[in-house]
């Protein structure tokens, strides 16, 4: 049986009305606030949560009232696992949709900023989102990694290209090849992060208090602003580099290494690479 689909945003639904299953929508006033809302997965990703991802930031690309968005996770300690391995070791469903993991990593045509709340972990597709949101702010807690190649992977969802085109490819290189794990100091160093949550504030606080300020400003002028910051992206080859994606992840998903990586992980165990 095929998965149930997300209802689509030009359904004309009410997203703050609709019950979701992997997510919560709020708004405050023009700010739109998105919770990942699978912590017992540790916000991780699979199909169905990305379908429903889809059918809120197309709701909030098209909404006038919505100026600023915010993405955080359920919790305090996780922001988003990335990838749910325990879905792709199983064979499930986990294939994002046309926007990319998350409905963010591919959406190249939006036209209003989303800050990244970083309220713990953001591992894998976790700090892909991050790095595909205009703005991160972050709890003194958080940490970050590309941990994709020692389950056999690759951080297909642009996580490769976005950090070197950050941070550096010397300084991403080593992070992506050694999976190392840095934390917000790092991050604030490198220039994954905007700024660090201030002592008594979450992540979300100081979200909101950021969002708060671009509100101050036009919204078409910060649109505008916005546009030509993903035209200088496009133009940078980011656009034209994303369709090598795909096919490179679906062809590496099929070999023994990656199906062995996976299996490791979700089984706590070293995994025994045999480089097929």
């Amino acid at each position: 049986m095929n998965a149930p689909q997300a209802p689509k945003a030009d359904a004309q639904i009410d997203v703050f009305a609709h019950a979701f299953d992997h997510i919560l929508v709020d708004r405050n006033g023009p700010i739109f606030e998105v919770t990942i809302n699978r912590p017992g997965s540790y916000n991780a990703l699979f199909g169905p949560a990305h379908r429903e991802l889809e059918t809120v930031f197309d709701a909030y690309e098209n909404d006038p009232s919505l100026w600023v968005a915010i993405i955080t996770g359920a919790g305090d300690k996780t922001f988003c696992s990335g990838n749910d391995l325990k879905a792709t070791n199983e064979g499930g469903d986990i294939l994002p949709g046309p926007n990319g993991f998350g409905a963010l990593c591919n959406r190249f045509d939006r036209a209003k900023p989303i800050i990244a709340a970083v309220n713990g972990i953001a591992m894998g597709g976790g700090l892909e989102i991050a790095l595909a949101c205009d703005l991160n702010v972050a709890a003194p807690h958080a940490k970050f990694a590309l941990p994709e190649v020692r389950v056999g992977l690759f951080a297909a969802g642009g996580g490769v290209m976005r950090l070197a085109g950050q941070i550096g490819r010397k300084a991403a290189m080593e992070l992506i090849l050694t999976r190392l794990h840095f934390d917000v100091a790092r991050a604030l160093e490198l220039g994954v992060i905007n700024s660090i949550a201030a002592e008594g504030q979450t992540a979300m606080d100081a979200a909101r208090d950021l969002a708060t300020e671009i509100t101050l400003a036009s919204p078409q002028a910060v649109s505008a602003s916005l546009r030509i910051l993903n035209r200088l992206e496009e133009e940078g080859g980011l656009v034209a580099a994303f369709p090598a994606n795909l096919p490179l992840f679906h062809k590496l998903l099929e070999t023994n290494d990656a199906k062995e990586g996976v299996a490791a992980f979700v089984e706590k165990r070293a995994p025994r690479w045999t480089n097929s």
